[in-house]
């Protein structure tokens, strides 16, 4: 049965439209062959104003509008197990980007797939409740603010922290397992940077989630261990994909106290020796290690949310963290260094106004950001910001 997209279904409400999931072109569990064709996409739409003072104690303030993620999509379901879905990028904006010539803004298809990749899933199998197997592209997160869903984040960019340990997609094998409160996956993953299905020349590394669903809340544990360490990072060959550190371990908690929802987030890894980054990188290798804490709660109920985030990131090496490309080290002509470092803190204040549900929100917030950056060659020894944020969200 073809699923009805007209709008007098819903009786004119547009929410109650985008929700019922306009792009299902068809539906049919009875159907042996085909149960499900559909289409999908988001839209992800930001302005911030960066302001601060850099490592030489000069004031610098910059605007940026970007098009954040523009993505259309499609999945099929067929021979009542399989699934294939792809996503693609329709836009690539870089005006941000420090390097002038690289600043651009195009919409067209990217050819860097955001995931491309056949599943099979079934019940009950060899004591789980649940088995499925992928093969494909895939977009890995590493510890829960990684695995939130873009669609469903709460702050408009990601921390620093995560995205150092979550910034690549990966061709590879998952085979995820669910059995009663308990969930894990487990990947083996190439380095190839190909934009779509990469191939195995490349390096290779390993993703582990295990996940409890406990009482009080969610507990989890990732670990992203990159096995292609014994080559200088970017050598022809070896770690294409650009992981960036050899090692990386977190542990999550997300849980409800009263009417707040709280997600804590520990992270650990190892950044590499100089084998791996190379000698002229020595003050990028070493450990890091950083927290993250988000509270969260609605003013008005499924409306008004206010969310806050504390986070940390630090490191053994003067320059083994790096903060977020969006604003804080784009060209704004201030020097802070690269956005390197050995400490890094963050907070964050916003309030995000759910049209309908996550299928449409807007979203404001405040955050300030300070960098130490030792040994930089400035006239002192950190960078500081604060980046006024907005954006709006939709996805089908």
């Amino acid at each position: 049965m073809a699923a009805d997209s007209d709008e007098s279904a819903n009786n004119g409400d547009f929410c109650a439209w985008l929700k019922n999931k306009p792009g299902t072109l068809y539906k049919n569990t009875d159907n042996p062959y085909i149960q499900e064709v559909s289409f999908f996409g988001r839209l992800h739409l930001q302005y911030a104003n960066v302001n601060g003072d850099d490592i030489n104690g000069n004031s610098f303030s910059q605007d940026f509008d970007t098009v954040r993620r523009f993505r259309i999509g499609t999945k099929i379901k067929f021979l009542n197990h399989f699934t294939l879905q792809a996503r693609a990028n329709m836009a690539a904006d870089s005006r941000h980007n420090p390097a002038a010539a690289l600043r651009n803004r195009t919409f067209r298809f990217q050819r860097n797939w955001d995931q491309i990749r056949l599943s099979y899933s079934r019940k009950n199998v060899v004591g789980f409740d649940k088995v499925t197997a992928s093969y494909g592209r895939h977009n890995i997160g590493v510890g829960a603010e990684a695995r939130m869903s873009s669609k469903k984040i709460k702050t408009v960019e990601r921390t620093a922290l995560s995205n150092k340990i979550f910034d690549n997609r990966y061709t590879g094998f998952l085979l995820s397992l669910d059995k009663g409160d308990w969930s894990g996956i487990v990947g083996f993953l190439s380095l190839d940077a190909t934009n779509g299905v990469g191939k195995w020349t490349h390096g290779e590394a390993i993703y582990l989630l295990s996940e409890h669903e406990l009482n009080l809340g969610t507990l989890s544990f990732d670990l992203f261990y990159n096995l292609d360490t014994n080559r200088v990072i970017g050598t022809s060959g070896y770690d294409e994909v650009g992981v960036g550190y050899k090692w990386a371990a977190t542990v999550s908690y997300v849980t409800n106290i009263g009417d707040w929802n709280l997600l804590t987030q520990a992270v650990y890894g190892d950044n590499g020796g100089v084998d791996y980054r190379g000698a002229a990188s020595k003050n990028r290798t070493g450990n890091f290690y950083g927290i993250i804490i988000m509270p969260s709660t609605f003013i008005i109920e499924d409306k008004l949310e206010f969310v806050t985030r504390y986070s940390y990131q630090g490191s053994t090496e003067d320059r083994g963290i790096r903060v977020n490309s969006r604003y804080t080290r784009a060209n704004h002509n201030g020097n802070v260094n690269g956005g390197r470092g050995d400490s890094h803190h963050s907070i964050y204040a916003g309030l995000n106004w759910y049209l309908c549900d996550h299928n449409a929100k807007f979203m404001v917030g405040l955050e300030y950001e300070t960098l130490d950056t030792p040994n930089a060659g400035g006239t002192k020894n950190e960078a500081d910001t604060t980046t006024f944020w907005a954006a709006y969200r939709m996805y089908f």
